[in-house]
């Protein structure tokens, strides 16, 4: 039986799992939704229990679901998009939020760093395996930063965070929660992917698309397409539950303990993010052009399009309205 074939049984039916676990990393870009519908008892709701597995970053993910021990994620669209350009069977379900805002360059003001062109001749930590160093490139052609003026080190995010109190780095390039754990080091946020706190040219400026995406290994969708669905319908339920105002201070309670990040650091990082469940065009551009930048780079072997991975049937049984592509 096809999968179109397999979806159209979805509907009518019990998952065919009872349980399930879900694979992300700890932070409130990726986890949100999660946490919320597996706090409020919503994956429960449509007869799946579901235990939210974390990683310190995204980029481990990867090479869990290619060695068969994760076979649900969610994490940033690199992450999937790593997968496909190497040709592994996986399929992106679903968008669950605008992250670009949550990606930032941290600098070191007692560094001499005020603006862009400051980072030359410094010393940079970066994540090179995730997103992090796509924004910085285009970060640095908005601004005219050569990079070969800067050296640069690898490093995970923890670790970024201990050199960057240690003096070992001036910068970094990362994502929430980091970027304010730099700022209560002393640091200042100098740009994400969507804001300028460049002095002078303060503001609204998007150099950079990021979506968290839910990915999945394909024989796992053929084999448990109502189990899908019933994720998707629990996740849904947190969406909703993340949209009403009226929740922002039970948000906070429900995400503080998991995520490990205070409430007033929560507050802050959530507001840089746009919690969105759906599949438009807007999702398959961006991860098409970090497709490209990635390839491009060397990161990947191939550039697949992100059509040809993305799978928009399960979305749209929970709720037609929310896949804005055919």
């Amino acid at each position: 039986m096809g999968l179109l074939a397999v979806v159209g049984l979805a509907h009518a039916q019990a998952p065919e799992r009872k349980s399930l676990e879900v694979h992300t990393a700890r932070d409130a870009q990726l986890a949100s939704q999660l946490v919320i519908a597996e706090k409020k008892g919503f994956f429960r709701d449509h007869g799946l229990e579901v235990q939210v597995k974390y990683f310190t970053a995204g980029s481990e993910i990867p090479p869990g679901m290619a060695a068969g021990s994760i076979v649900m994620a969610s994490a940033g669209a690199p992450n999937a998009i790593s997968l496909a350009a190497s040709n592994f069977p996986m399929r992106v379900i679903a968008q669950m939020g605008d992250v670009a805002g949550a990606q930032g360059v941290v600098v070191r003001p007692q560094a001499g760093i005020r603006v862009p062109k400051d980072l030359e001749g410094k010393r940079m930590g970066i994540v090179k395996a995730g997103p992090a160093l796509d924004l910085f490139g285009r970060f640095s052609r908005a601004y005219g930063v050569d990079q070969n003026k800067i050296t640069m080190a690898n490093m995970l995010p923890p670790d970024l965070l201990t050199a960057f109190a240690k003096g070992d780095i001036d910068a970094y390039a990362v994502w929430e929660p980091y970027l304010t754990r730099g700022e209560q080091l002393g640091g200042k946020v100098l740009h994400t992917g969507t804001q300028s706190y460049v002095p002078g040219a303060e503001g609204p400026k998007r150099i950079f698309s990021m979506a968290c995406v839910v990915f999945t290994v394909e024989s796992f969708l053929k084999q448990n397409p109502n189990t899908t669905v019933a994720l998707l319908r629990g996740v849904r339920q947190a969406q909703q539950f993340l949209d009403n105002p009226a929740n922002a201070e039970a948000v906070l309670d429900i995400l503080t303990e998991p995520l490990n990040i205070p409430k007033a650091d929560l507050r802050k990082i959530m507001a840089r993010n746009r919690y969105q469940l759906q599949i438009d065009q807007a999702l398959l551009d961006s991860m098409d052009a970090q497709t490209e930048f990635l390839h491009s780079v060397g990161f990947l072997r191939s550039a697949p399009k992100a059509r040809t991975y993305v799978e928009p049937r399960f979305l749209r049984e929970v709720d037609p309205a929310l896949v804005k592509i055919d």
